[in-house]
Order: structure tokens, then C-alpha cells, then sequence
């Protein structure tokens, strides 16, 4: 039955990838363009503040990891918690929805979709839109 969630996660990284890879490169300048060539001031500004950037560096903090969650009887712009999760606050999480539960997920006419995500120490908040007037069964993928 977990099958299925993993392939479905699985499918979600590579398609990230292949977006990333795709972005890059219609992003990367033509070699027939002249580009002004920044001052080493400008190239120190153009670089992440650390204290901005959420980068986690702490050894033993989950690198990578795939989840699948299911829920029962979840009415429009619920919160579902993920408790136990292996994150730290602020780590990037990406969260997709379907309805239906492990192994039996399907495509209906509700319209359902992560609408916020908050990440907090060993734990993952998603807001969920169903846009439907009943509560529905809902699974969520976490990759992070």
C-alpha cells in the first residue's frame, strides 16, 4: 500500500529536478550578450546573508526524507499537524494533497491543495484548501 505514496513522492522529486535543470538553463545568459562585470563590493552584496537564509548545519538534522500522511473527515482550510517529523523550525518543506487514503488516492472534483505550510522544531502545520461543503479524506506528501 506505502508503494504507491513513494512512487507518488518519487515522481514529485524528479519533476522538481527536471524543473530546476529546465529553469537553469532558460535562465543561464546568451554567450553572444556583453554583461557588465560587478565590483568585488557588488559581488559580496549579491551573496545570501547568513542570518537571513535558513540553512541548517547541525549535525544529525534530517538531509532528506519523504513522508505520506492520510487524514479522515477534513473540512476546508483545516490545519493538519505533522508531529514527530524530522525537521528543524524554518527547514524548506514541500507539501502536495490528494484525496482519498493510502493506496486508494485519486483525482475527484474537489479542489484540493496546501495553501500554508509552517515548520517548526519536529513538526510540519498544513493549512489545506478542499473547497467542498464535506469533509473529505486527505493525504499529504512531505519532502524535505
Amino acid at each position: 500500500m506505502r508503494t504507491l505514496g513513494k512512487l507518488t513522492t518519487t515522481a514529485l522529486i524528479a519533476l522538481t529536478a527536471a524543473g530546476l535543470t529546465a529553469t537553469t538553463a532558460a535562465a543561464a545568459p546568451d554567450p553572444g550578450t556583453r554583461r557588465h562585470d560587478p565590483s568585488p563590493s557588488r559581488t559580496h552584496l549579491a551573496k545570501p546573508d547568513p542570518r537571513l537564509t535558513a540553512q541548517t548545519k547541525k549535525a544529525g538534522t534530517a538531509a532528506a526524507f519523504t513522508q505520506a500522511n492520510c487524514y479522515r473527515d477534513v473540512n476546508d482550510n483545516a490545519i493538519l499537524p505533522w508531529y514527530g517529523a524530522p525537521v528543524s523550525a524554518s527547514q524548506p518543506v514541500a507539501v502536495s494533497a490528494s484525496e482519498g487514503t493510502f493506496g486508494q488516492e485519486f483525482i475527484g472534483d474537489a479542489h484540493i491543495y496546501p495553501e500554508n505550510v509552517q515548520v517548526v522544531n519536529s513538526a510540519v502545520f498544513v493549512r489545506v484548501h478542499t473547497g467542498w461543503g464535506a469533509p473529505l479524506n486527505i493525504c499529504l506528501h512531505y519532502v524535505g
